[in-house]
């Protein structure tokens, strides 16, 4: 029977920072690429081990742009909103008497973001993001993570992803 569901943040309960490069090609003058940010670097800030700014410069640099690091975080801030009706939903859930998590691999200041202008952690009992974790999805560590801290079982919990390596291995 499942009494517990696990929410991704991106793409799921947010939008993420797939579209952004809208906000900046027009400074650029130059076509961006919808994921630009995509580098070696983008997991290292996922997982706590370098700050936004040391992402940001590496994506700059990789891209060999002419850009600031504010430009870029401004423009990843922008995108950042809930997905309507998704808020609803989840209420609705919490009151039919569902466990609420979200696991997410996300970065810390956009964790700290995100929770500031939203409040959104206040719908979840818990929030596990990889940057406090030490772990990104797909790893299975994490998903056994947050199922410890929930005290539920595997067969206990639904897991909701955009991603469809993420939930093969959920």
């Amino acid at each position: 029977m499942i009494t517990t569901i696990i929410f991704d943040f991106y793409d799921v309960y947010m939008e993420g920072i797939i579209g952004s490069h809208k906000y900046f090609e027009k400074k650029l003058d130059t076509p961006v690429p919808e994921e630009y940010f995509y580098n070696e670097d983008h997991n290292k800030f996922m997982l706590g081990q370098i700050t936004e700014d040391n992402y940001w410069e590496s994506v700059i640099k990789m891209n060999s742009w002419n850009i600031s690091v504010n430009l870029l975080k401004n423009a990843a801030r922008k995108n950042f909103t809930e997905i309507k009706g998704t808020r609803e939903i989840i209420e609705q859930l919490q009151k039919q008497g569902y466990t609420l998590a979200l696991l997410s691999n996300h970065g810390k200041e956009w964790a700290e973001y995100c929770e500031r202008k939203y409040s959104y952690h206040k719908l979840f009992k818990h929030v596990v993001y990889s940057f406090q974790a030490g772990i990104t999805k797909p790893n299975k560590e994490i998903f056994q993570h947050i199922l410890k801290k929930l005290h539920v079982k595997p067969q206990e919990f639904l897991f909701i992803d955009d991603y469809i390596d993420n939930i093969i291995t959920a």
